[in-house]
Protein backbone atom coordinates (compact mmCIF):
# COMPACT_ATOMS: atom_id res chain seq x y z
CA UNK A 1 0.00 0.00 0.00
CA UNK A 2 1.47 3.40 -0.77
CA UNK A 3 0.60 6.61 1.34
CA UNK A 4 0.28 10.30 0.08
CA UNK A 5 0.68 12.55 3.35
CA UNK A 6 -1.01 16.54 2.66
CA UNK A 7 0.66 18.86 5.05
CA UNK A 8 -1.00 21.59 6.21
CA UNK A 9 0.35 23.73 3.47
CA UNK A 10 -1.17 21.64 1.02
CA UNK A 11 -4.12 21.55 2.71
CA UNK A 12 -4.42 25.42 3.33
CA UNK A 13 -3.39 25.88 -0.81
CA UNK A 14 -5.95 23.56 -1.60
CA UNK A 15 -8.65 25.41 -0.25
CA UNK A 16 -7.63 28.43 -1.72
CA UNK A 17 -7.67 26.81 -5.38
CA UNK A 18 -11.02 25.11 -4.45
CA UNK A 19 -12.71 28.73 -3.24
CA UNK A 20 -11.69 30.41 -6.71
CA UNK A 21 -14.20 27.38 -7.94
CA UNK A 22 -16.96 28.16 -6.25
CA UNK A 23 -16.78 32.21 -6.52
CA UNK A 24 -19.82 32.14 -8.90
CA UNK A 25 -22.19 30.22 -6.73
CA UNK A 26 -24.07 31.04 -4.18
CA UNK A 27 -24.36 28.74 -0.93
CA UNK A 28 -26.08 29.22 2.50
CA UNK A 29 -24.77 26.45 4.76
CA UNK A 30 -22.11 23.91 4.93
CA UNK A 31 -23.40 20.00 5.16
CA UNK A 32 -19.80 19.00 6.60
CA UNK A 33 -19.35 15.25 6.25
CA UNK A 34 -17.96 14.02 9.60
CA UNK A 35 -15.47 13.50 10.70
CA UNK A 36 -13.46 14.04 7.60
CA UNK A 37 -14.71 16.70 6.46
CA UNK A 38 -14.56 18.84 9.67
CA UNK A 39 -11.56 20.34 9.21
CA UNK A 40 -12.31 21.41 5.09
CA UNK A 41 -15.32 22.40 6.84
CA UNK A 42 -14.15 24.67 9.06
CA UNK A 43 -11.69 26.21 6.26
CA UNK A 44 -14.85 26.76 4.03
CA UNK A 45 -16.85 28.27 6.82
CA UNK A 46 -13.86 30.90 7.04
CA UNK A 47 -13.57 31.29 3.87
CA UNK A 48 -16.94 32.06 2.77
CA UNK A 49 -18.52 33.09 5.87
CA UNK A 50 -21.27 30.10 5.96
CA UNK A 51 -22.63 28.09 8.82
CA UNK A 52 -21.62 24.55 9.68
CA UNK A 53 -24.30 21.60 9.98
CA UNK A 54 -23.02 18.32 10.64
CA UNK A 55 -23.51 14.46 9.02
CA UNK A 56 -22.05 11.62 10.34
CA UNK A 57 -21.58 9.02 7.55
CA UNK A 58 -19.55 5.76 8.04
CA UNK A 59 -17.50 4.16 5.89
CA UNK A 60 -14.25 2.94 7.16
CA UNK A 61 -12.56 1.79 10.04
CA UNK A 62 -8.41 0.76 10.13
CA UNK A 63 -8.07 1.55 6.62
CA UNK A 64 -10.79 -0.62 5.48
CA UNK A 65 -13.41 0.11 3.89
CA UNK A 66 -16.93 -1.32 5.57
CA UNK A 67 -19.51 -3.19 3.63
CA UNK A 68 -22.24 -0.66 4.04
CA UNK A 69 -22.07 3.16 4.10
CA UNK A 70 -24.65 4.14 5.96
CA UNK A 71 -25.62 7.53 8.01
CA UNK A 72 -25.32 7.50 11.41
CA UNK A 73 -26.01 11.10 12.44
CA UNK A 74 -28.52 13.57 11.22
CA UNK A 75 -29.00 17.50 11.72
CA UNK A 76 -31.69 18.34 13.93
CA UNK A 77 -33.59 20.17 11.08
CA UNK A 78 -32.02 20.94 7.38
CA UNK A 79 -33.88 23.67 5.43
CA UNK A 80 -34.44 23.56 1.96
CA UNK A 81 -31.18 26.23 1.51
CA UNK A 82 -28.27 25.79 -0.94
CA UNK A 83 -25.90 23.84 0.86
CA UNK A 84 -22.55 22.78 0.09
CA UNK A 85 -21.49 19.36 1.19
CA UNK A 86 -17.87 19.30 2.31
CA UNK A 87 -15.56 16.01 2.64
CA UNK A 88 -12.21 15.28 2.62
CA UNK A 89 -12.08 12.54 -0.53
CA UNK A 90 -14.27 10.64 -2.69
CA UNK A 91 -12.67 7.29 -2.51
CA UNK A 92 -15.42 5.25 -4.52
CA UNK A 93 -18.27 7.72 -4.15
CA UNK A 94 -20.59 5.67 -1.83
CA UNK A 95 -20.57 8.70 0.83
CA UNK A 96 -21.92 10.87 -1.71
CA UNK A 97 -24.47 8.97 -2.95
CA UNK A 98 -26.03 7.99 0.23
CA UNK A 99 -25.96 11.69 1.22
CA UNK A 100 -27.34 12.90 -2.36
CA UNK A 101 -30.34 10.11 -1.79
CA UNK A 102 -31.24 11.14 1.58
CA UNK A 103 -31.03 14.84 0.81
CA UNK A 104 -33.33 14.44 -2.47
CA UNK A 105 -35.10 12.08 0.25
CA UNK A 106 -35.88 15.75 2.59
CA UNK A 107 -36.72 17.14 -1.29
CA UNK A 108 -33.38 19.00 -0.76
CA UNK A 109 -32.10 19.17 -4.22
CA UNK A 110 -30.51 22.70 -3.99
CA UNK A 111 -26.43 21.37 -3.11
CA UNK A 112 -23.05 21.07 -4.38
CA UNK A 113 -20.86 18.23 -3.22
CA UNK A 114 -17.26 18.77 -2.48
CA UNK A 115 -13.59 16.91 -2.17
CA UNK A 116 -10.59 18.05 -2.35
CA UNK A 117 -9.34 14.91 -3.99
CA UNK A 118 -10.84 11.49 -5.33
CA UNK A 119 -9.37 8.55 -6.98
CA UNK A 120 -10.25 7.17 -10.47
CA UNK A 121 -12.87 4.79 -9.71
CA UNK A 122 -14.69 7.76 -8.02
CA UNK A 123 -18.40 7.76 -8.92
CA UNK A 124 -19.90 9.54 -8.60
CA UNK A 125 -17.59 12.66 -8.95
CA UNK A 126 -17.81 15.04 -6.53
CA UNK A 127 -18.49 18.62 -8.20
CA UNK A 128 -15.59 20.47 -7.25
CA UNK A 129 -12.39 18.31 -6.40
CA UNK A 130 -8.29 19.70 -7.76
CA UNK A 131 -6.63 16.03 -7.30
CA UNK A 132 -7.05 12.61 -8.16
CA UNK A 133 -4.71 10.31 -5.85
CA UNK A 134 -4.97 6.61 -5.37
CA UNK A 135 -2.59 6.24 -2.86
CA UNK A 136 -4.00 6.16 0.68
CA UNK A 137 -4.40 9.78 1.72
CA UNK A 138 -2.82 10.98 5.45
CA UNK A 139 -4.09 14.11 6.73
CA UNK A 140 -1.92 16.35 9.30
CA UNK A 141 -4.71 16.40 11.46
CA UNK A 142 -4.67 12.40 11.78
CA UNK A 143 -1.62 11.28 13.30
CA UNK A 144 -3.04 8.76 16.20
CA UNK A 145 -5.49 7.36 14.04
CA UNK A 146 -2.56 7.22 11.44
CA UNK A 147 -0.21 5.49 14.03
CA UNK A 148 -2.99 3.39 15.30
CA UNK A 149 -3.44 1.89 11.86
CA UNK A 150 0.19 1.54 11.10
CA UNK A 151 0.10 -0.20 14.26
CA UNK A 152 -2.41 -2.95 13.17
CA UNK A 153 -0.65 -3.49 10.04
CA UNK A 154 2.88 -3.00 10.66
CA UNK A 155 2.70 -5.11 14.48
CA UNK A 156 5.41 -3.61 16.09
CA UNK A 157 5.30 0.27 17.65
CA UNK A 158 8.82 0.64 16.12
CA UNK A 159 7.24 -0.19 12.92
CA UNK A 160 4.77 2.08 13.36
CA UNK A 161 6.75 5.10 14.60
CA UNK A 162 9.53 4.74 11.37
CA UNK A 163 6.38 4.46 9.04
CA UNK A 164 4.83 7.81 10.86
CA UNK A 165 8.14 9.15 10.50
CA UNK A 166 8.44 8.33 6.74
CA UNK A 167 5.36 9.77 5.64
CA UNK A 168 6.30 13.43 6.74
CA UNK A 169 4.79 12.88 10.36
CA UNK A 170 7.02 14.30 13.55
CA UNK A 171 7.64 11.81 16.83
Amino acid sequence: MKFYKVSWEELEKDCYLLNKKLKKYKFDRILCISRGGLVWSRMFSDLLKLPISHLTVESYQDLKQQKETKITETPAKLKNESLLVIDEISDTGATYKVVMDYLRSLKITNFKTLAPIVRTYTKPLPDFYIKVIDDWIIYPYERQETYEAFLKIFKTKKEAKTMLVKNGFKI
